[in-house]
């Protein structure tokens, strides 16, 4: 399936089982030629990285591969830096290609060093987990992180391409898989419906394009009115102030889908106490959440507070949350950042 993404620059999403094996042929399509680096991490590099790589020389590309350790930690301004430098060494031109070969740290990353190499090349995402194909490889948000906190440097750069292959997904280890669900969970929420209805039935092979293409198609509509987070793509932080904290105060060893679904839990269970989510709302929520396996008791939420002013979502001395209404109801609620241990309760 081709969705098409109408932002300032118009690009495709292409969700196809065995797309990775004509990439070359996507590539020429776009009239994208010359040298492609090809940057991954240490996990997805030794599953595929050689084979997108023959298949790029096949197609008549010059591919260059640049590959750092996996993790959270490794997004940060020294290996962007080393990724430039990689780009300067290999004599990269305007006229070339980033491709993004992994997860969402890897598009984050490879997605920033592309809009600022040169003022800008070309970039291509193939996300290699479920998490990135239904979220971050899609609307344009590149970044690295600070000490201080997640995504503090970074830019609006939208790809020429993301080609979304769920046969990537086969090698995902159950934990990965899990961690994709987290951003699923907020989807549903966000958009109930049919999303919400397939992720309480649980994922399976025949209904996984499903599911990913109705992601990828909320997403869309959200980036197409709000490409640069001035209103409605605010929605897309549903759980994420906390989920960001969440990750913060565990040194990132929590995974960011899995600190997201801790995030809606905690605004559902939130909105419950405050009389604004009704009962059967909250328990589908509760249920959707065990069907994942993301009912988890992670870290309280007095812990967290203190990382909320190094959040993004931070305007001067307001943070806007997203809170829950009801399935499919959402709503942008702004409050003072001293008033956020109140707000949530916390004695």
């Amino acid at each position: 399936m081709i969705i098409p993404i109408n932002a300032s620059e118009k690009y495709d999403v292409i969700v196809e089982r065995g797309a990775k094996n004509k990439i070359a042929d996507y590539l020429k399509e776009l009239g994208l030629k010359g040298k492609v680096a090809v940057v991954s991490d240490s996990h997805v590099a030794p599953l595929y990285s050689e084979e997108i790589c023959d298949l790029l020389v096949y197609g008549g590309f010059e591919p260059a591969e640049f590959i750092f350790e996996a993790g959270e930690e490794s997004k940060n301004l020294t290996v962007y830096s080393e990724i430039l430098s990689f780009l300067a060494d290999e004599e990269f031109t305007r006229t070339d290609t980033v491709l993004a070969l992994g997860g969402g740290v890897t598009g984050d990353m490879a997605g920033f060093a592309a809009a600022t190499f040169m003022r800008g090349v070309h970039f291509v995402n193939v996300p290699t987990t479920l998490l990135a194909a239904i979220d971050s490889s899609v609307g344009g948000k590149t970044a690295v992180d600070l000490p201080q906190g997640k995504n503090l440097v970074g830019a609006f750069y939208q790809p020429d391409l993301v080609l979304i292959d769920p046969d990537f997904f086969t090698s995902l280890p159950y934990e990965e898989i899990r961690n994709g669900l987290g951003e699923g969970v907020k989807y549903a929420v966000l958009e109930g419906g049919r999303i919400f209805e397939l992720l309480s039935e649980g994922l399976t092979r025949e209904n996984l394009e499903e599911f990913i293409c109705l992601s990828v198609d909320a997403k869309r509509r959200i980036v197409e009115a709000d490409e640069k987070e001035s209103g409605a793509r605010k929605f897309l932080n549903l759980g994420h102030t906390l989920a960001h904290a969440v990750e913060k105060e565990s040194d990132y060893s929590v995974p960011h889908g899995v600190a997201v679904a801790y995030g809606v839990a905690e605004m559902a269970r939130l909105a419950y106490q405050k009389g604004e989510l009704k009962k059967e709302d909250f328990d589908a929520i509760a249920a959707l959440l065990e069907k994942c396996d993301l009912s988890l008791a992670l870290h309280p939420v007095k812990d967290l507070i203190v990382h909320f002013a190094a959040d993004k979502k931070r305007a001067g001395d307001k943070l806007t949350l997203v809170t829950i209404k009801g399935i499919g109801n959402c709503v942008l609620t702004e409050i003072p950042l001293e008033e956020a241990a109140r707000y949530f309760e916390v004695e």
